[in-house]
């Protein structure tokens, strides 16, 4: 990610969000600075949207949505990130959500290292975010991170088998690793 530093930090929310709307590229805020977001591979893309559309499918619409790469969520700390795809409750939001239960990270050479650390450690601040996942590009490897039942984050074994199940059932819901690999 490509840091960009303003020479004025944003006096608000607001001033940001029109900021963005007017930028021709997306920019994550995080600590008061602008990360630009880099383009992404087609594979990562056709990930990204397979992935959405497939939890569009499995969750139920009354309770949930399911936003792509467009949607921001604002974490705890006042960041700003663009997850590649996550699952809410129905809210009422414009320009993000503050209450995910699921989030999805395509990794990336440029961003892989921010999606499983930094970018993860700003995700487990959510009260509300359930499961985390992580999934490769260019080679069939899912990571799994879930809340266990003493409130603790727990990763699963990296998924890579196409029989390979993973579970939501805060979502009600499951993906087979083939479902997201297989065209």
């Amino acid at each position: 990610m490509k840091e960009i530093i303003l020479n004025k930090p944003f006096a608000n929310e607001d001033d940001y969000f029109l900021f963005e709307e007017k930028s021709d590229l997306k920019h994550e805020y995080i600590n008061g600075t602008l990360f630009e977001m880099s383009g992404a591979s087609k594979f990562h893309n056709r990930l990204r949207r397979k992935i959405a559309n497939f939890l569009e499918q499995l969750i139920n619409a009354e309770i949930f949505e399911v936003y792509d790469e467009g949607f921001k969520v604002r974490t705890p700390d006042g960041n700003f990130l663009y997850p590649d795809a996550m699952v809410c409750l129905r809210e009422p939001a414009r320009f993000f959500t503050d209450s995910p239960i699921l989030l999805v990270e395509v990794l990336s050479l440029s961003t892989r290292r921010f999606d499983l650390s930094d970018k993860f450690i700003q995700y487990r601040k959510f009260t509300t975010l359930e499961y985390y996942m992580c999934v490769e590009p260019e080679k069939k490897v899912i990571y799994f991170y879930h809340r266990d039942e003493n409130d603790e984050w727990v990763v699963d074994e990296a998924y890579t088998d196409d029989e390979a199940i993973i579970a939501m059932p805060k979502l009600k819901i499951s993906l087979a690793v083939k479902d997201i690999y297989n065209t």
